[in-house]
Formats: C-alpha cells, structure tokens, sequence
C-alpha cells in the first residue's frame, strides 16, 4: 500500500503533542469530521488510547478537538473495519468493492449523516479511502 499524506503546519503540530501526551510516533494524522484521527500500528493502539482512554482525553484537552485513534490498514481486508471505525457512530449495512470503486450501503437514516453538508463528510471519505487504499469513488447508497 502506497500512502502520500499532505502534512502542513497544523497536523505536524498535533503529531508532535501526539507524541508528547502519548510516548509513541503516530503514523498518520488527518480529519475527518472536524476529528483529528491519529493512526498508529495495529500493536501499538492499546496503548496509545491508553487506560481508561486517558491518552484521548489528554489529548483532546491539549488540543480542543475530538480525536480518535485508529490502526493503520495493513492490507483491503482491513478495509470495513477502518470504515466502521472511521464513521463511528453511523452505521452502514455492507459495503461493495468493485474496480477500485467503493459503494457503501447505508440505513435511510445514515445515508445524510454520511455524505454530509455539501458532501463534506464524504469527500473526506474519498480522500481517506484514496491514499490508504487507492479507492477512486465512493459512493453512498
């Protein structure tokens, strides 16, 4: 997997008070959902969140943002759980991965939520789902 993350002044930051609150070296650090998600290997994300999620709480105290922390995809098995993840709380029934199209199957409820205001959220999505696993469109049904 080939990943090219555009890190600007602002996430550099948080990667930096990331490394300071937590001890560990997060791998990636990008938004959605106005949160800040910080991605760290699969063993290292116990302990990264920390006891009683006290990491997460220091660390959206230092930086007044919600934040999650997520395991770096190693692979597209790992493709439905980043995305459960990803838009936690919503939910969608299954997903469809066709020529690096992918088509998420959602609630009727969900499907606003996810796609967002002016496309927002699912923008953010595609852009995710492009650098982590050369995903071209998405779309929400």
């Amino acid at each position: 997997m080939k990943i090219i993350a555009k890190l600007d002044i602002q996430k550099i930051q948080y990667m930096n008070v990331f490394e300071k609150v937590v001890g560990l070296k997060a791998k990636y650090c990008f938004n959605y959902d106005s949160i800040i998600i910080f991605a760290v290997p699969r063993k290292l994300v116990t302990k990264a969140i920390g006891r009683n999620a006290e990491n997460v709480n220091r660390l959206m105290r230092r930086i007044n943002r919600k934040v999650k922390i997520v395991a770096v995809p190693t692979s597209r098995a790992d493709l439905e759980y980043f995305i459960k993840v990803l838009i936690f709380p919503h939910k969608f029934r299954k997903l469809l991965l066709q020529n690096n199209e992918l088509i998420i199957f959602s609630a009727l409820r969900e499907k606003a939520a996810l796609i967002g205001r002016g496309k927002r959220r699912l923008h953010e999505l595609s852009d995710i789902l492009e650098k982590f696993f050369s995903i071209k469109k998405v779309i929400i049904k």
